[in-house]
């Protein structure tokens, strides 16, 4: 088996993962690995790159190498369960739309920009930032848009953003840097079942346009209880 992995130790407790080509596919398949060789209590959170592993307690480093050495970070057999979800958003002007500004309000620019964002397929990297927040990959180079100099003090739940070459959908009201594109009325993150999130690291979302009624019934239908995301087995 190769090694395509280096492990750091970031403090007695806390050790993380570096994968130097990304992680693979099977990302969730590991990492439920790896909480069967751990510690109960032990975090294990992931980034792009980096799978973390913060323990209750002091750890040792050899400990890590010898039971991280067990697993096939290569394995095969994730992709039959991946799932590809379409999500809601909307572009009603009732909600911020940097490409107003950033296209000079050219609507065709817009409604280009809009058109290639909804042929696309993206992939859940990984959560941070906030909890709920997923970090998407896969936007097509001419749609990358640059963080604002100046971020924005109160971004809206369920905004739409781009940051650089990623996309991700704000779970809560928060201050943000990434452009506004819409409004999504789903939740990301819901504490109240398990699992907290819907969308796993390793499926692909598809962004669907909905009209400002639509997206109010929707958001009506999420706060009843009785709304279930779509989605198709990839």
């Amino acid at each position: 088996m190769s090694k395509d992995y280096k492990i750091l130790q970031i403090s007695p407790s806390v050790y993380s993962l570096h994968f130097m080509e990304g992680l693979k596919p099977s990302i969730e398949l590991s990492i439920l690995e790896l909480r069967k060789l751990f510690p109960a209590g032990t975090e294990i959170t992931n980034t792009f790159n980096r799978i973390n592993l913060i323990f209750p307690n002091e750890y040792q480093m050899d400990d890590v190498v010898s039971k991280v050495s067990e697993i096939d970070f290569n394995m095969k057999g994730a992709e039959g369960q991946k799932r590809t979800w379409k999500i809601p958003i909307c572009f009603d002007s009732i909600f911020p739309n940097d490409l107003v500004e950033i296209y000079d309000g050219n609507p065709q620019k817009i409604n280009a920009y809009r058109a290639v964002f909804l042929a696309t397929t993206f992939r859940l990297e990984w959560y941070g930032f906030l909890p709920g927040f997923g970090y998407l990959s896969g936007l097509p180079k001419e749609l990358h848009l640059d963080r604002k100099r100046n971020p924005s003090p109160l971004t809206r739940k369920g905004t739409v953003g781009v940051g650089g070459a990623q996309v991700g959908v704000y779970p809560q009201d928060s201050p943000g840097g990434w452009q506004n594109l819409g409004n999504c009325p789903l939740p990301w993150i819901n504490f109240l079942e398990e699992p907290y999130v819907f969308i796993t690291v390793g499926d692909s979302v598809r962004f669907y346009e909905v009209d400002l009624t639509t997206h109010k019934k929707i958001a009506l239908s999420v706060k009843r209880g009785n709304y279930q995301p779509n989605y198709e087995h990839a």
